[in-house]
């Protein structure tokens, strides 16, 4: 997991193979802990709308990640 280098959000990190979406939890502890001023939605990569699909259901990941890896994102 590379929580320390925040260089790159969460969705960019899965894109890049450098982390799983079963991590997000530790991620979004990990934004808890920082000093980021940062929204959560930004901090992971989300737009807000992508945002509060995830929240409404956390199945709709793999939806946002696929999205973002066609170059059209949800929002």
């Amino acid at each position: 997991m590379m929580f320390n280098d925040h260089s790159n959000n969460f969705i960019e990190l899965c894109l890049q193979g450098k982390t799983l979406l079963e991590d997000i939890d530790d991620y979004i502890d990990s934004w808890h802990e920082s000093d980021s001023s940062k929204p959560l939605h930004d901090f992971l990569g989300m737009t807000l709308k992508e945002y509060s699909l995830w929240v409404s259901d956390h199945d709709l990941l793999t939806n946002i990640i696929n999205a973002h890896k066609e170059k059209g994102r949800v929002g």
